[in-house]
Formats: C-alpha cells, structure tokens, sequence
C-alpha cells in the first residue's frame, strides 16, 4: 500500500479487465431483504475481524491490533443490529409513508428501534428472559452510542470522548453480546418469535471490562483527548484486511463493508488535518466540523489553501490529481450513507440498477488518496513543530 500515490484521470467505475476482479452491487428495492442482507454482510465483516483477532487466524495478530481494530470492530457490530433491526421494521411495517416515518424517527437509535417492534406486534417481552437482555442491551448501546458515532470519531457532535481513562475490554464478551444479540433479531426475522434459548451470560453491556490479556482491546487514554489517529489506523487497517480477504478468499460479501471502513478513514484522515496539524485556531477547527460534517468536499476546502501554499514544484501535478479524487468521492457518497445502508433516509434506493465495478481499482482508489492525506498530516505536523521550536526560540531571546 506504501507505493500507492494518487494517479491522474482515476476512475472509481473502471471495467474490470479479469472476471475475478468483478463484482456486481444491485439492491432490489425490496427494503427488508435489502437491509437483512446488509446487516448479515456488516455482521460477517465484525466476525472476520474478530477471528483475526482471538479466533483461528490470531496467532499472527500483534498486540498493537488488539487495540487498535476496536473501533472499526465495534462499529461494524453495531451497524449490522441497526440494519437487522430496521429489516424487522419494514417487514413489519409494509407502508411506505409509515416506513419514512419510523426511519426518522429512530434514526440510529437501537433501543427505540427496538421499542417499535415491540410496539407494532404487541409483544411482551416480560415473559422471555432473552427479550429482557436484548431489551438492556441495545439500551445500553443507545446510552453509549445513540448517533452512531463514538465508534466513527473521537468525540460526539456534544464534543463527548467516550473513554477518558484507559479501559481494559473483554473481546470474548463483546463476541458473545453481540452474537447473541443478532443471533435473537434473526431469528425474530426469520420466524417472528424470539428464541428461548439458553446463552453464555454476559451483562448486557456493550463495553464489559476485564478477561485474559490477549483477548483484550486497551482503550482510552487521559492525555490524548480527540485524537484521531487511533480512529483512523483501526478503519485503513480493518478496511485493508477485509480487502485481503476479499481478494484471496472471494468473500464478496465484505465489499460494501469494506467500502465503507475505508469511506471513513477518509474522512477521518481529512478531520485529522483539520483538528491536529491545520494553522486553524481551536475554535475555527469545531466550526468546520460541526458544519462541513461528513463532506469529504468540504473538508477539504478548508485546508486547501494551506496544501496550495506548500506545493511549491510547477511540475507535480498531485494536487491537481487529488483534487479529481476528493470530488469524485464527494459525489459518490456525499452524506456518507452509500456503502452502509441500501437506501438513503427518503427510502431512495441506492444501486437500484446493476453497477459493475473492478475490486482491485476500487481498493486502489481509497488506499492512493488515504497515503496522500497521511502524507500531508505528517508534513504539516512538522511544519507546526517547525513554527512551535521558532516561536519558542524567538521568546527566549526576547524575555
């Protein structure tokens, strides 16, 4: 990935030249299978990586990965019981002014997603030990994750950082939880009961502490608030592994998953210049955020003028380049839904014709544009600790 470097005239919808290369993206329209098939193809990406891990494939894994994986890891969980949940809900829910009404309403909120299949069928989840832990845990999810974001970023849109200390995680527990909880929502998809199986017992919580040294994730540390780097390591290398697995395993299934962890690392990578190596004021840095959001277009306006101020060879056209790449997958995906729901919140369906693309061009395209913007982030680094040494060099000689 090193030698990748963003190339002119890149095309993200290229042919693909070798069949293997091929894969064809088509949802049918058809809302519920849609998103049933979304949350299994999210739910087999957590899995893959879970495996790599403290499965069959750990004996390999270093410690640094532990760590690092636990947010893109977490997400993926996460995003696959909110698609479940909502394949529930249109299953249920077969009016289209209803569905748009239900989506907006619980937005990424598990627990009231939840609440609404339980109201829609008239349940009593009292009489089913299984339904009172799912019921505690996905509220447990919402109090720690209500948005969907504090596994996408370090901080909410509140500016809230869900670790302040460093945090010792069972992964066996979240395995566990989490495989419970889908295993439950599946099942009640499949045959619109709830299980009354008997489970390994977990609190139902999302982050259980404790458990063997090796099956843990550390997270959190007091001195590095709002620090993106973690964030953004642990989306570029689970996407990277995804992709390998993609490629010599053909577990198609983890495409848009995959698409997905490397669509954030983008726009992680982006906020990372903005927060921790732009000339911008702290108070200038919140704003863009706050207003640009997820626009990799926006985000990068704002630090523009900066990369054109340091691009001093008429000869290099990599700006020129770039700039190709950060419109291009602005106008993919420009709310960040594309590659993590089937449609967007007006119920449009995304892909709802046959798109062929080429795998390899695909992973290409992310990974050149994710160097560049880890390029950039270490140059401005040095250049702020250039003019940090200076500044304090020029008050020393004048106090």
């Amino acid at each position: 990935m090193e030698n990748k470097w963003p190339k002119a005239n890149m095309d993200f919808y290229k042919k693909a030249t070798d069949p293997f290369d091929e894969i064809t993206i088509h949802n049918s329209g058809v809302l519920e299978n849609d998103f049933y098939r979304y949350a299994s193809n999210f739910y087999e990406a957590a899995l893959v990586l879970m495996n790599k891990l403290i499965g069959s494939e750990s004996k390999n894994t270093n410690i640094g990965q532990l760590d690092m994986w636990y947010y893109a890891l977490i997400y993926l969980y996460r995003q696959s019981l909110e698609l479940l949940l909502k394949a529930n809900i249109f299953k249920l829910v077969p009016n289209e002014q209803d569905r748009r009404d239900i989506v907006k309403l619980v937005r990424h909120d598990l627990k009231q997603a939840f609440d609404k299949i339980v109201e829609v069928t008239g349940l009593d989840i009292n009489t089913n030990k299984n339904t009172i832990w799912l019921s505690k845990f996905l509220e447990d999810i919402s109090r720690i994750d209500r948005e969907s974001d504090m596994f996408r970023y370090p901080f909410g849109n509140d500016l809230r950082v869900l670790f302040e200390e460093q945090t010792h995680i069972s992964l066996v527990a979240t395995y566990y939880n989490m495989g419970r909880a889908f295993d439950l929502l599946n099942d009640f998809y499949k045959t619109n009961q709830f299980k009354k199986d008997t489970y390994q017992e977990y609190d139902p919580k999302l982050i259980v502490e404790g458990g063997e040294y090796y099956e843990q994730s550390v997270v959190g540390y007091k001195y590095h608030r709002m620090a993106f780097h973690p964030y953004n390591r642990s989306y570029d290398e689970c996407a990277t592994y995804l992709a390998s697995k993609i490629k010599e395993e053909c577990k198609d299934h983890l495409f848009m998953p995959m698409c997905y962890l490397y669509r954030n690392s983008i726009e992680l990578g982006l906020k990372k210049i903005i927060v921790e190596d732009s000339k911008y004021d702290s108070a200038k840095k919140l704003r863009i955020l706050k207003r640009k959001k997820h626009s990799i277009q926006a985000l990068y306006n704002s630090i523009s003028d900066e990369l054109h101020e340091h691009d001093t060879n008429p000869n290099d056209d990599t700006l020129t380049n770039v700039e190709h790449y950060i419109s291009t997958f602005h106008n993919i995906d420009t709310t960040s839904d594309l590659f993590r729901y089937p449609c967007n919140n007006n119920l449009d369906v995304h892909f709802a014709t046959p798109t062929e693309l080429d795998i390899d061009n695909v992973i290409n395209c992310f990974q050149e544009l994710i160097n560049f913007l880890d390029c950039v982030s270490a140059m401005l680094s040095q250049i702020r600790d250039y003019e940090a040494e200076m500044e304090a060099e020029y008050r020393s000689c004048y106090s």
